[in-house]
């Protein structure tokens, strides 16, 4: 018998168990709880079963787990009700999985059964008992059933114990305990047969007792008779829930009871775990019947004896027409159970499906970024589950041809010279062919399997990417006009505005060539992060790094020309204009800093934060690049070397070094700060020297 075939007679027996239970002890009177009962107990393992293949229904499917659990309390109440009566009816309890224990229901306290209660012989006198001081130590160090504080009773405690005469061992008008006279109490008081104390010399036996049940509660006072409070049925309740939490399986006065205590909390819902697991287990095992992104075809090719399919051209293609009819059958199978996600992966595809077409307006270099970007989209994201299947079948379609062949040979003169010359031609193995087909199924299914775990980081990727693409080309259609136009009202000529243009640019490309590699880190699974937040860390980084694009764009439109008007006609003018164009765009470039490092702090690991800064490491020294490189094309004398050396050695200050600590990280951002301004004065102090 197979696993499959195990698990379900498992099953079936599980759900009679439980079927029994619910016909003999549920309300007999009511002869349709049976019935509902098994049902709702289906519905329960079906839902929990389904859980793995219905992630999207999940909160509907607990909601409704919840309900079912519900009617199958209100089912139950009869058994309930026979049991809260049944305590009602008796004072003292022994418990089949503590048999070294009884309770009382009026107190809560455990009393020592005394059928096991060790003797120490050692101390033991002539048939009269123990000192007290003798026998404390066997009792302060008595653990049994999972319980250790142990105690001598008080008086008031013993004698309230005995009083009504039912305590288990207690026997005749006399108080007798398991026919023993004399019972010590730890007020240096020793129970005698009619009085209730004599002198603490004496010898007598000893009934330990516990307060484990009852320690910081109220229990007593909870059930008691005389209780305002609670209900009659209210205060049984507490007993129940006494013996239900700490898993006692009390033993009734009444056999049929105990029976039914047992069947109720022990049995029912260990069965209905043990049925939960099955159905799991079910589940898992049929998956073997279906697809998943981790297919292993060895499952499927064992059924194909490799040896002498390939000995065999007959036998070879008969085999790949098989084959491809399992694989197109598996993936229609896995098709319809991912449907939702693939509807969802194909309207992504869509947007990625275009070929790209190279724009007159982007130079070559923009044209081939844009180009590769969607490339790599198309290659991780689109999911071309129609080539997939286009594929199998040409491969089907080559068997196919075999087998024309072969038919048309077989009305031919000249049938065993050309089966001859048809076997000789050279063919990929069968094993080749199952495990090439299955690479192909494989990769599109675990694009399937990486959409649905990933699917809001992925829209929101492809969000991101069409929008920056239009963003590029707005850039490089309106907001150049917008910059020419503005520029042109002023008489601004043109040589000096399109040399703007350029930096911003080259600055803008820069920029777009960080969205690739941080989707591409995305696309591995998200960065952990020390504090659990809405947005996930790559795309916080994606929009820091889009707010500091947006900061550029704007410094350009709506500030540069003024830089421009402020030092045209001053003394070096052309030079303190550089140097104030690099210090407002410096600035913008410490607030992408500063907008970071929340972000890179937050992550748990050293090597994300350390992916982080080496993603943005060029744009941070970007500005220092610009000046260095700025002060060698112009061979400014007037600036000292000194100066250029300090500047220089701005690049060579390392924040790896501070990642461990967010205070030194954020002051030795700010003093690179404060030093690249103060070097930018020093240098435009100097040109004022000329």
């Amino acid at each position: 018998m197979s696993e499959l075939e195990n698990l379900k007679v498992r099953q079936q027996e599980l759900l009679n168990k439980i079927q029994e239970i619910g016909e003999q002890y549920e309300g007999i009177e009511n002869e349709h709880n049976a019935q509902k009962i098994q049902e709702l107990n289906k519905v329960q393992a079906q839902l929990i079963g389904n859980q793995n293949n219905l992630k999207q229904q999940l909160q509907s499917v607990q909601e409704k787990l919840k309900t079912i659990n519900n009617e199958i309390d209100k089912l139950s109440s009869t058994a309930t009700d026979r049991i809260l009566e049944a305590i009602k009816n008796q004072r003292w309890y022994f418990f089949k999985n503590k048999p070294h224990i009884l309770m009382d229901k009026t107190t809560g306290i455990l009393w020592a059964n005394l059928d096991y209660f060790p003797d120490n012989q050692e101390y033991y006198y002539a048939g009269e008992g123990y000192r007290l001081d003798k026998i404390k130590p066997l009792v302060n160090n008595y653990s049994v059933d999972g319980i250790e504080d142990w105690r001598i009773p008080t008086l008031e405690v013993f004698k309230h114990m005995i009083y009504d005469k039912t305590f288990p061992f207690q026997e005749g008008d006399y108080w007798l305990i398991k026919n023993k006279y004399f019972w010590h109490c730890n007020t240096n008081n020793i129970v005698g047969l009619r009085d209730w104390s004599v002198s603490s010399d004496w010898y007598g036996f000893v009934l330990p007792c516990s307060y484990y049940l009852i320690q910081d509660s109220e229990y007593e006072k909870n059930v008691s008779e005389n209780n305002n409070v609670y209900t009659e049925k209210e205060r049984l309740q507490f007993t129940l829930d006494l013996f239900k939490e700490n898993e006692f399986l009390p033993i009734f006065d009444d056999a049929e009871i105990t029976d039914l205590y047992k069947k109720i909390y022990f049995e029912k819902p260990r069965l209905l775990q043990t049925l939960s697991e099955v159905e799991t287990q079910l589940a898992q095992c049929e998956e073997v019947k279906t697809i998943t992104a981790n297919f292993d075809y060895t499952t499927l090719l064992d059924k194909y004896d490799i040896a002498s399919i390939d000995k065999s051209i007959i036998k070879y293609y008969e085999a790949v027409q098989k084959w491809i009819d399992e694989l197109m059958e598996y993936l229609a199978d896995f098709e319809q159970q991912k449907e939702s996600v693939i509807q969802d992966c194909n309207q992504i595809g869509l947007q990625l499906s275009a070929t790209y077409k190279d724009d007159n307006n982007l130079t070559d270099a923009e044209n081939e970024l844009l180009k590769n970007r969607q490339y790599y989209f198309k290659d991780k994201l689109a999911l071309g589950m129609d080539k997939v299947k286009a594929n199998l079948l040409k491969v089907k379609q080559q068997a196919d041809d075999i087998e024309y062949t072969i038919n048309k040979i077989d009305d031919g003169d000249n049938a065993i010279y050309e089966l001859a010359q048809l076997e000789k031609k050279e063919r990929a193995s069968f094993a080749l062919i199952a495990e090439n087909t299955a690479k192909i199924v494989n990769k599109a299914l675990q694009k399937i399997d990486f959409f649905e775990h990933n699917r809001d980081f992925i829209v929101k990727a492809v969000e991101v990417w069409s929008k920056w693409n239009e963003d590029y080309k707005v850039f490089k259609t309106k907001q150049f006009e917008e910059l020419k136009h503005s520029c042109e009202e002023d008489d601004i000529e043109a040589e000096v505005w399109q040399k703007w243009y350029e930096h911003w640019q080259k600055l803008r490309f820069t920029i777009e060539e960080k969205l690739q590699p941080m989707i591409a880190r995305g696309l591995k699974g998200d960065i952990e992060t020390k504090e659990e937040q809405e947005t996930p860390i790559i795309m916080q980084a994606i929009y820091v790094l889009n707010d500091y694009k947006i900061a550029v764009d704007n410094f350009y439109l709506e500030e540069r020309k003024n830089i421009y008007q402020q030092y045209v006609f001053q003394n070096c003018g052309d030079l303190q204009e550089k140097f104030e164009v690099e210090k407002e765009l410096y600035a913008r470039t410490v607030n992408l800093q500063k907008a970071l490092q929340n972000i890179i702090f937050n992550c748990k690991k050293e090597a994300d934060k350390i992916f982080i800064l080496r993603w943005i490491d060029n744009l941070i020294d970007i500005q220092i690049n610009e000046i260095i490189q700025f002060v060698a094309d112009n061979n400014l004398e007037q600036i000292s070397q000194e100066v250029l050396n300090e500047f220089a050695k701005l690049k060579q200050k390392n924040y790896y070094m501070y990642l461990a600590d967010i205070k030194a990280y954020s002051q030795e951002q700010a003093n690179r700060e404060k030093e690249y301004n103060s070097l930018i004065f020093k240098m435009r102090k100097g040109l004022m020297k000329k």
